[in-house]
Parts: C-alpha cells; sequence; structure tokens
C-alpha cells in the first residue's frame, strides 16, 4: 500500500505526457501489489486500466489498449495466463480457459523487441492445436505502440471483405509457444519459437503509416498472453434498455412524415438512445462504486486489532482473522471469546456516573463519602476526563490532599485511554506479516470485491518457519488453503 501511495504522490505532480511508471515490488510482494492495483483502480466498465504487464509501463499504452477493446465491444478483464521471461518457452494449455460451450474466448498477445518495438494483436477466437477446429474470429486487430518509426500508436483492423481470419496458438500440452494471425491463404502475424516475429502486414490487416511493418524479422525480448473476460452483465443493461429501445424505434413512421424529416428523426432518436445507454452504464458504474465502498469500507472502529507480534504492531480487521473458520485465529477471535482491546478503558467517555462513582470509590486513599460529590453532580466519563483542580473544587471536594490525589489519578486515567491496547503473537513478524496479508486478500474475495488471492511468496530461508507458523494457526487441511 505503502508503494501505490508513493505513486500516487508522484502523480499528483506529474502532467498528463509525464506519468511515473506503474508501482512495482520485489518478487515477494509483486503479487499483492498486483491484487491492491486490481482492487482500487478499476474504470467505469470495471476492469483495471492498469495492466498486469512488465511491458506495458505506461498508463497511457494501457488505456490505449483498453480504450481499442472498447472500440470492438470487446472490453474486459485481462488476465495474464503466460509471460515468456516468466514461463519459459513453454505454456500450459490448461491456463488458456474455454467458455461455458467448449469454444474457446478472447486473447490479447504484447511483444516487446529487442530493437524497442512494441507489438500485439487481439482476437475474439483462438484456436488451440495444429490439428484443431479452427473457428473464425469475427473481431481482430493488431496494433503498434511504439517503435517502427511510428511517432503514435496505431491500430491495424481487418481489410474491407476478409471475414476468415483465424489466431492460432499451435500448442499440444505443454510445449512452444507460437501464434499465428492468418487466414489458409495468407498471414501478416507470425511468431516462430523460441524468439522469432515475422511481420508481413498489409495481407489481411490494413498495415500502418511506417513500411517496416510490411516485411520484418524482429526478435522478441518479451512475450505476454492475456485471457480477456467479461466483465459486465450485459443482460442488465439490456433488460433497462429493452422497453425504450422498442418505443423508440416506432415513434418515426416513414408512412406519416416526409422521407427527409423521418430520416431526420430517426437520427436524433438514435443519438438519445446512445445517449440514454451512457447514462445507463454510468448509473450501473455508480451503483458498482457505492457497493465497493460499502464493502470495503464497512465496520467499526472497535472491530479494529491491534496486534503486538513480537514488538512489531500490526492493525487488522478481526473480520479478516475470522475469514478462515477453521483456523485457531478464528477460535481466538470469534465472538464467544473475544472482548474488546483495552476492556472498559478504553470507552471512559461513554462511562456512566454509576460507573465514574464505582472508579472513584476504587482509588486508594478517596474517602467514601468524595464518590457522593460525583453522583451528586452527575458526574459521566466525558466529564470526568475534562475536570482540573478547579473543577473538582466546583463540585465539592475540599481537602487539599484529595484534591491533588484525584487530579493525578484522572491524569493517569487519561494517559491510559489514549494507549493502545494489543493482543501480543510471539512468532516471527515476517511471517506472520505474510499470513495476514493472505488473509486480507482473502477476505476481499470473500466480498467478491476480487479474484482469489494468489499464494504468499516467500524468501528460501524463512520457508521452513513460514510453514510451521502457517500449520500452527491453520492445522489440518486448512493450512494447503496458504501453503498450496
Amino acid at each position: 500500500f505503502r508503494a501505490i501511495v508513493d505513486w500516487l504522490n508522484v502523480r499528483a505532480i506529474s502532467t498528463e505526457d509525464d506519468c511515473p511508471e506503474s508501482p512495482t515490488m520485489d518478487e515477494e510482494n509483486e503479487g499483492i501489489l498486483r491484487h491492491y492495483m486490481r482492487l482500487f483502480f478499476t474504470n467505469s466498465t470495471g476492469t483495471l486500466t492498469n495492466i498486469e504487464s512488465v511491458i506495458i509501463k505506461s498508463e497511457n499504452y494501457a488505456k490505449t489498449i483498453h480504450d481499442w477493446l472498447s472500440e470492438d465491444d470487446s472490453e474486459g478483464v485481462l488476465s495474464l495466463v503466460h509471460r515468456s521471461s516468466r514461463d519459459g518457452s513453454t505454456i500450459d494449455i490448461d491456463r488458456l480457459e474455454s467458455n461455458e460451450d467448449g469454444s474457446n474466448g478472447r486473447a490479447l498477445v504484447i511483444i516487446e523487441t529487442t530493437e524497442g518495438h512494441i507489438i500485439g494483436g487481439y482476437t475474439n477466437a483462438y484456436h488451440l492445436g495444429l490439428d484443431s477446429a479452427q473457428p473464425c474470429a469475427s473481431k481482430s486487430f493488431l496494433f503498434t505502440l511504439c517503435g517502427f518509426d511510428l511517432t503514435s500508436p496505431c491500430k491495424m483492423k481487418v481489410k474491407n471483405g476478409v471475414n476468415d481470419v483465424t489466431v492460432g496458438f499451435p500448442i499440444v500440452g505443454e510445449c512452444e509457444v507460437s501464434v499465428l494471425f492468418h487466414n489458409t491463404r495468407d498471414g501478416d502475424f507470425f511468431i516462430y519459437p523460441p524468439a522469432l516475429l515475422r511481420l508481413s502486414i498489409g495481407n489481411l490487416y490494413k498495415c500502418g503509416p511506417s513500411e517496416q511493418l510490411r516485411q520484418c524479422d524482429c526478435t522478441i525480448k518479451e512475450m505476454e498472453i492475456f485471457q480477456v473476460s467479461d466483465c459486465v452483465d450485459p443482460q442488465k443493461s439490456n433488460e433497462r434498455c429493452h422497453s425504450s429501445n422498442a418505443v423508440a424505434s416506432n415513434r418515426v413512421d416513414g408512412d406519416i412524415f416526409p422521407a427527409g424529416m423521418s430520416d431526420a428523426m430517426k437520427e436524433k432518436w438514435r443519438a438519445l438512445e446512445e445517449m440514454e445507454a451512457e447514462i445507463l452504464s454510468l448509473e450501473d458504474s455508480f451503483t458498482d462504486e457505492e457497493r465497493f465502498i460499502e464493502s470495503f469500507a464497512s465496520g467499526c472502529t472497535s472491530d479494529i486489532v491491534m496486534l503486538n507480534v513480537s514488538g512489531t504492531m500490526m492493525a487488522t480487521k478481526r473480520a479478516t482473522l475470522l475469514v478462515v473458520e477453521e483456523s485457531m485465529l478464528a477460535q481466538q477471535f470469534d465472538d464467544s471469546k473475544w472482548t474488546e482491546q483495552g476492556s472498559n478503558k478504553s470507552h471512559v467517555k461513554q462511562w456512566t456516573t454509576e460507573e465514574v462513582v464505582e472508579w472513584v470509590s476504587n482509588i486508594e486513599g478517596i474517602q467514601d463519602d468524595v464518590s457522593n460529590l460525583f453522583m451528586g453532580n452527575k458526574i459521566n466519563g466525558s466529564e470526568l476526563l475534562a475536570l482540573d483542580k478547579d473543577g473538582l473544587q466546583m463540585i465539592g471536594v475540599k481537602r487539599v490532599g484529595t484534591l491533588c490525589l484525584l487530579f493525578d489519578e484522572i491524569k493517569s486515567l487519561k494517559e491510559t485511554v489514549g494507549q493502545d491496547v494489543a493482543t501480543l503473537i510471539e512468532h516471527s513478524p515476517y511471517c506472520f506479516g505474510k499470513i495476514l496479508d493472505y488473509l486480507r486478500l482473502k477476505q476481499h474475495n470473500s466480498l467478491d470485491l476480487t479474484g482469489q488471492p494468489p499464494h504468499p511468496t516467500v524468501c528460501d530461508r524463512r520457508k521452513e518457519t513460514f510453514d510451521k507458523v502457517v500449520k500452527y494457526y491453520f492445522p489440518g487441511d486448512s493450512s494447503k488453503l496458504i501453503l498450496g
């Protein structure tokens, strides 16, 4: 979270043309950072503007890709399934998920070359394996973000009249990755393992303004493949628009109005329908944002737990510690055993007059009749903390010794109220911190705010200790949730 805040601070003092690169962290914490970036930074359609990419480091490039997808009604959540520097030149076919009907879904390929070019392609239908059926993509395009002597990003659509473009990942099980943008007669974009990109753009796709794109061989430095999945339920918007659209389509009858007037009125209705659809989309996004805020910021301050982990202070919501019901943490902090930290001392301001009187009566050296003064003046907790020596005299405390003693006790009570009372956890702060980070992400998932969290990444020298601490707090099969 500190990395995100630092990034936002730099963004606040940067110009639009000089936005800072997305925040990064070491390998151990990169997964957690990506999770929070997805949680906090979504655009109006509910998709992540920032892409989980080591190639796309500019927010402007990320926005450009999402805008291109949106133009083709292909906007969605981008889930990384392959990165060559991480996964090598092999890909697990199971990571490219299929749709419910068994057909293969949408994919985005992004490539960075050693020459400094960034190029890629999108398809809404791909085929797996050399011998598999080859469905034609109804929506497909190539793009370049930089390089090739271009001054700005360029989107290359399928040529008019070309309707049999196929995009293939010719892989079987786990073998070397190839990606083809082609048809039965020709091709524009071929990737050959381990690192050759061959371009011949202009056959199926409209070529960009650079001659380099027409015939070029490049060396691949990094390649990423993303699954593109739906992020909104189109039925929700369709149901809301259906009635008004049906009425609007019948408002203008060509038999009643002259042809020119009828066409003009139809054009106006189409514009109104587009504006209505945009407004409904904004309403949906506001509803989703309100739900996110309510889910993420729910709870009260009394449910915040302070933990002293071998001298390192940590704070979390009690709901986070309860997210895995079988764990020892859930048992330790459940409703049957949990009492708010600091007992009554942390709530002195809410004390009744009777509780104030009881507190005064328990002070060693104070005579019994002094507590009656507090009862007679109906002093509550907030008023007790505000009393100084003059105030004590005004309620009837006469003796100097009693006055000084009461003043010192009230002063000590104020100091106690301001102190955080923490539950002691006698384990490694590093290991317990990793567990706490995972439970926070798991809590977000239980609220349907994010997907399943990644397993914690732990350095080798701490791995054995981490496993033991996890198995202590998560006995039996529950430890598999964190350890995998």
